[in-house]
């Protein structure tokens, strides 16, 4: 759970280490014991990626590399300035990839570190990274006088050597223990949320010291020796260096992002960010080929995370990233060359690269032409926020133009924010409508109460979704209570398709809370908001891996069977979910070789019960059916035509409609429970279906059957309908106030019912991904 913010200087940081900490001294000194650690420990989650089955495999590498005394195997020798950086690393990675800090060789790790006497930049820095990622309160003293050392370590010019400066003239340096050390500091003061004037001051020389190496191509090199004016440029030291800065824009730019002002273009960063699109390569390290290749990686990783840009040179640098490494992992677990110990360091910062890499994507900002990036750090502060509270790391990213479809499907909420007039072109909004038509959801505020975007954003909504208006959420709406009730934020406006919130616009703002942090009450309000949001798009669930939400693609096959569809078009919202029957198509082809033939939304009476046999419908709120449309219906039945109905987001009214109105125009027909005749029977095999979390709550845990009911003519379904929602099912999202069935079952659920009423037969049935675990 989350820490209070400490806003303390580094000298009272100093104060209350306990007696035995001299931090005087270049070297540190731990406690003899660690204290006792809870029996028991979390395994780390199962894989379900690629990406996800490489990490274990390393990590099994790594545990392997841990001996009985918890020191690592490569481990420098004793009198050697680095020694502890190969454990520091090694922990450091594993507790990335999620290992608990309680498992044994990484307990047995971590009481190494905390014993041994370092004092060296390398290995204190990477110690500092290991301590921050540890979730264990007892470390923090240790961390503590870890970020002081690597503070007091800058040279006078804000350069670092292996040793400490303290505060002196180097001559003898290096940019990757400077590119180290800065690390650790923004690892260690992140963990402990600590800013001082102190540390600001510390920052303005580690920018002062990368803008005094940048060469003039916008890169770096290792250093630039003694009477040179320049040095060779490569890509890991470019990766550190632009990771540095950008670190050091989101600290000392604070009060510019708090007037909601646009930042002027930060020329060193603009011009790193060009040797890195110039020089990209992911094969090797660019400038040094493969020396170093993992450190590369490594860098690019923070240079990704650390600005929020999913590409990087104009790459998917994860994407890119992933392919190589798979590629290259050794047959135990490993990446690099050598053996046991020397693969240590290559084999952690590749895990790193895949561990942070693969962070669940909480929202993407979107990148346009106008003010979208006054408060830069606002959606970061909401991601750590997030991960903290629920312990279980999440990111962000920036999309824009570069950005696909996918690409926007990353993460379960669209953020967009605006201090002036937002002009969206209409390649834009087709992505946008793309993205909320496959389940997203779109959150829009007005940075700095800029009138001018709200009114712009009314129009781009109109323009958005011609159907739906723009209206005030009412008070007692489920996003000012789902986990928390934020005071004084009443009056947000929405959209709704009458299942679920397509969009939230906010004429207040709500970036500069974000941007400012939870370390003041006042800002929790605006944390509050947006965590209800999380929850709500996500069923209050777990998010998916990066990457892995993304819309599905159809296989090649050789149909079994072929299935003919009209869907329904009424005076009423008759199409809630324009996708979700693609979606279905899909899912039937791939899974079971069905060819469905969907028709776009038809008028009832143009329905054909020879050339479309089954027809679908579904909607929210009233259903009012001429005369001309019930007698319409009333032949297709006749004729032989069957109706599957659903309530979309389980809308009660809608639902009462449906048995008021379609049920008397079966003739001879009476209403039965279709459960075990017909849903449970089919190409899908159910053995139990699962239910969105607040409609299975309502129904107890022992409901495991689908609720469907239906009018039968001689015992055979004519009509069935579901008063609980499938069609946001079909669609593939999830959402808490819908009540209905989660995806995977709303997918087999609905499969089985055209198949049976349709007449479409395949013998055996298929498990259907409904009835496995994940589909809980």
């Amino acid at each position: 759970m989350r820490m209070p913010i400490k806003q303390i200087s580094l000298l009272t940081l100093v104060s209350i280490l306990p007696a035995w900490c001299d931090v005087s001294q270049a070297q540190t000194t731990a406690p003899a014991t660690m204290p006792a650690t809870p029996l028991g420990y979390a395994p780390p989650p199962a894989p379900l990626t690629p990406a996800d089955h490489a990490v274990s495999r390393a990590i099994g590498f790594l545990l392997k590399q841990i001996g009985p005394d918890g020191q690592c195997a490569g481990e420098y020798a004793e009198g050697n300035p680095r020694r502890g950086g190969v454990t520091a690393l090694c922990v450091y990675a594993l507790l990335t990839a999620e290992v608990d800090h309680r498992q044994p060789e990484v307990k047995r790790a971590i009481q190494w570190l905390t014993q041994a006497e370092l004092d060296g930049t390398y290995a204190v820095a990477m110690r500092a990274c290991a301590l921050a990622a540890c979730n264990d309160k007892r470390i923090e003293d240790l961390l503590k006088r870890d970020i002081i050392w690597l503070v007091k370590a800058a040279g006078a010019d804000g350069r670092y050597g292996y040793g400490s400066a303290g505060g002196k003239e180097l001559t003898e340096y290096d940019n990757s223990n400077a590119h180290l050390a800065a690390l650790g500091v923004w690892e260690g003061t992140s963990r402990l949320e600590v800013r001082t004037d102190a540390l600001l001051r510390y920052w303005r020389k580690v920018r002062q010291h990368w803008l005094d190496q940048q060469q003039i191509d916008g890169g770096w090199g290792y250093r630039i020796r003694p009477g040179a004016m320049q040095t060779r440029t490569y890509g890991s030291m470019t990766a550190g260096g632009l990771a540095t800065l950008l670190v050091c824009f989101d600290t000392l730019r604070r009060d510019d992002f708090v007037r909601c002002t646009v930042w002027k273009e930060d020329k060193p960063i603009s011009n790193a960010m060009a040797w890195l699109k110039k020089n990209y390569d992911i094969r090797a390290n660019p400038g040094k080929g493969v020396q170093w290749r993992y450190y590369w990686l490594f860098g690019l990783a923070r240079i990704g995370l650390t600005s929020g840009r999913k590409f990087v040179g104009g790459r998917d640098w994860f994407a890119d990233g992933t392919r190589q490494l798979l590629g290259d992992q050794n047959a135990d677990g490993s990446w690099g060359y050598g053996a046991g110990g020397q693969l240590v360091p290559q084999t952690a910062l590749a895990t790193l690269f895949l561990a942070r890499g693969r962070t669940p994507v909480l929202a993407n900002k979107l990148q346009y032409a106008g003010k979208w990036n006054c408060r830069p750090h606002d959606l970061a502060n909401l991601a750590r926020h997030v991960g903290e509270t629920y312990e279980r790391k999440v990111t962000w990213q920036i999309v824009g133009d570069q950005s696909g479809a996918a690409d926007f499907l990353e993460a379960p909420i669209l953020y967009i924010s605006g201090a002036g007039p937002c002009k969206m072109t209409d390649d834009q909004v087709d992505k946008i409508r793309t993205f909320v038509h496959q389940g997203g959801t779109i959150v829009s505020e007005a940075a700095g109460n800029s009138g001018t975007f709200t009114i712009d954003m009314q129009a781009f909504y109109k323009r958005l979704f011609p159907h739906y208006t723009l209206g005030r959420l009412d008070d007692n709406h489920p996003i000012y209570s789902l986990q928390y009730a934020p005071k004084g934020l009443a009056g947000l406006a929405g959209i709704s398709n009458g299942a679920r919130l397509l969009a939230i616009h906010s004429p207040r703002e709500l970036s500069l809370g974000l941007q400012l942090g939870t370390g003041k009450k006042t800002n929790m309000p605006v944390f509050e908001l947006l965590t209800n949001v999380y929850l709500m798009t996500t069923d209050m669930g777990r998010l998916p891996r990066r990457g892995m939400r993304k819309p599905p693609t159809a296989k090649a096959f050789k149909p079994l069977a072929s299935l003919s569809v009209a869907r329904i078009k009424y005076k009423g919202n008759y199409d809630p979910e324009p996708l979700a029957w693609r979606r279905l198509a899909i899912w039937m082809g791939n899974h079971h070789r069905i060819k469905l033939n969907v028709t776009g939304p038809m008028d009832i009476t143009e329905l054909d019960a020879k050339k479309r046999p089954v027809a679908v419908m579904t909607g929210t709120g009233d259903l009012n059916l001429s005369t001309e449309e019930q007698s319409a219906l009333k032949r297709y039945f006749n004729a032989g035509g069957k109706l599957i109905v659903d309530s979309c987001g389980g809308d009660r009214k809608f639902a009462r409609a449906i048995e008021q109105i379609i049920g008397p125009l079966v003739e001879s027909g009476r209403r039965g429970q279709l459960a075990s005749h017909v849903a449970l029977n089919g190409p899908a095999k159910i053995e139990r279906v699962y239910y969105r979390r607040a409609l299975a709550r309502k129904l107890g845990r022992e409901k495991s059957q689908p609720l469907v009911s239906g009018i039968l003519r001689d015992g055979k379904p004519v009509v069935i309908y579901s008063p609980y929602d499938l069609t946001t099912g079909l669609a593939g999202y999830d959402g808490f106030s819908i009540s209905g069935y989660k995806p995977q079952s709303a997918l087999a659920v609905m499969t089985n019912l055209l198949c049976d009423l349709g007449g479409v037969k395949l013998g055996s049935p298929r498990k259907s991904p409904a009835t496995l675990p994940a589909g809980k």
